[in-house]
């Protein structure tokens, strides 16, 4: 059976984690003393290792010779946590379970003991995606929980969880990877697979993936499957990636030096028929930034042939180039956040434009964005209307990236909501909804939707549990199954097969 790299190199132990030495050390140290908190907050960006770190902690807890800092990963509770099938360690998504019923289902199985476990975990991925009235039934719990109880959530957006649960959990700001660190993982996870791979593909894999070392993992899979067995190359992940041509990049920067801004918007119109994603321009033209800034201040430190752009720019002053990449960075964060990113985009090659051509007034370009954002009146899209046009997303989606398609197809919609559709994917589809979430495929399916719908949605792809005698098929309604025994089926309500 087929295994996906982040699955199989997945950690088990607290010593296989990559650069989250400051968080291990310190749960240890919680371990050994016997002074581990009754909640914990781990926050960081996706793809670092907060689930991971949450399980390992799990089995440490609650390993048959522990609490230890090294649990075996032999006895059953640890081999059933690391299965995800553990009955006291419950891992529930925030994201398809966000409302007050499900919280209030877990503050009731709460006070029951743990069937065979010390503790009983409750792990809550995407806890930022709460209802504000599922957070206060929520913190309800937290006040005064059993001493057998832990609470351990995850989350990419801290900002977002009240602060009165904040105050009442232990936080630990998981970082995103150094490219050392990633390089050094992917070359070892490479040799033990004996892939044959460029070391420029293994470069730009990193620098694709920022920090997160589940997407470089899932990129190389997919690299994997595409080199057919052959020497991965970087031409190769080019093609995969869809990565914007250093050239175009290049003569764009040009454009907005020399503030010919309308041949700007038409190269980067062209970009976008070729099929190159606006995120991945956005990246071009930071990395391009990036070797200017690096030039100016130490030239030995890029190579010959960059050396020779960033001489082009030589005559700015380093702030200009400073201030683009600054503001070229808050626009990536923004592109992410925000519908109509093509729009987006232009708005920021304006403010580009202006800022290295020395202007540094932007109040016609805000003018511009509203006009922009202003003209766009968006219709009341609900479920019937997904419904109905479903098949129609998935042919465009598929015209445009068959992969895409056929990884969504695997999923469905659940619910229409607050200007997002959710789709759950089953447990064994775990790498198709991998693919749909990943920025640049999100992006194409966000499109069409858009272009279809007339509205601009996003997709919060999830995991829906199946458990493989059938008896339950959310999370949530695992802990009512174990909790309530006389209940002897369940029913799905909303969802549609597609």
């Amino acid at each position: 059976m087929f295994i996906t790299l982040a699955r199989k190199y997945r950690p088990q132990t607290f010593e296989e984690f990559v650069g989250q030495s400051h968080i291990v050390e310190t749960l240890k140290k919680g371990i050994k003393e016997n002074k581990t908190a009754y909640a914990y907050l781990f926050a960081g960006p996706r793809g670092v290792g907060k689930t991971s770190m949450a399980r390992v902690f799990a089995k440490a807890l609650n390993c048959e010779k522990g609490p230890t800092v090294s649990p075996c990963n032999e006895c059953d509770i640890c081999r059933e946590i690391t299965a995800g099938s553990c009955i006291d360690v419950l891992e529930i998504d925030g994201a398809s379970n966000r409302g007050i019923e499900e919280v209030r289902n877990l503050r009731e199985n709460v006070n029951l003991m743990p069937s065979k476990s010390r503790y009983k975990i409750y792990i809550i991925d995407e806890v930022h995606m709460l209802t504000t009235e599922a957070f206060n039934a929520l913190l309800k719990t937290l006040e005064e929980p059993p001493q057998y109880v832990k609470f351990i959530f995850a989350t990419t957006s801290p900002e977002k969880v009240l602060p009165t649960i904040l105050s009442r959990c232990q936080r630990f700001d998981f970082r995103p990877l150094s490219p050392s660190e990633m390089k050094r993982k992917l070359k070892e996870i490479c040799e033990k697979e004996m892939i044959g791979i460029e070391e420029k593909a293994i470069d730009e894999i990193v620098d694709f993936s920022s920090g997160s070392m589940r997407d470089a993992l899932t990129i190389l899979d997919q690299l994997v499957v595409y080199s057919g067995n052959e020497k991965i190359t970087f031409s190769m992940l080019k093609e995969l990636l869809g990565l914007v041509e250093e050239k175009s990049i290049e003569e764009l920067l040009i454009y907005l030096r020399d503030g010919k801004i309308k041949d700007a918007l038409e190269l980067y119109h062209d970009l976008l028929k070729d099929g190159k994603e606006v995120s991945i321009i956005v990246d071009g033209i930071i990395k391009k930034l990036r070797n200017i800034g690096i030039y100016m201040i130490e030239k030995e430190k890029i190579d010959e042939r960059e050396r020779e752009f960033a001489s082009k720019f030589e005559n700015l002053p380093v702030e200009k180039i400073l201030d683009s990449l600054t503001v070229s960075l808050e626009y990536k964060e923004k592109i992410k956040r925000e519908s109509l990113q093509v729009v987006i985009v232009e708005i920021l090659l304006l403010k580009l434009s202006n800022i290295l051509k020395g202007e540094k007034r932007y109040e016609e370009v805000e003018v511009k964005k509203k006009e922009i954002f202003e003209e766009k009146e968006e219709k009341e899209i609900g479920m019937d209307d997904v419904d109905k046009n479903w098949s129609k997303i998935l042919k465009k989606i598929k015209e445009r990236k068959p992969t895409v398609e056929a990884c969504l197809r695997e999923g469905r919609v659940e619910r229409v909501e607050d200007g997002k559709i959710y789709i759950s994917f089953k447990k064994k589809f775990s790498f198709h909804k991998s693919m749909v979430e990943r920025d640049k495929n999100k992006n194409i399916i966000e499109k069409v939707i858009y272009e279809i719908l007339g509205k601009n949605f996003i997709i919060i792809p999830f995991i829906k549990e199946e458990s493989s005698d059938g008896l339950l098929k959310e999370e949530i309604k695992k802990i009512r199954k174990f909790f309530d025994i006389e209940i002897m089926e369940t029913e799905e309500k909303n969802g549609r097969d597609f």
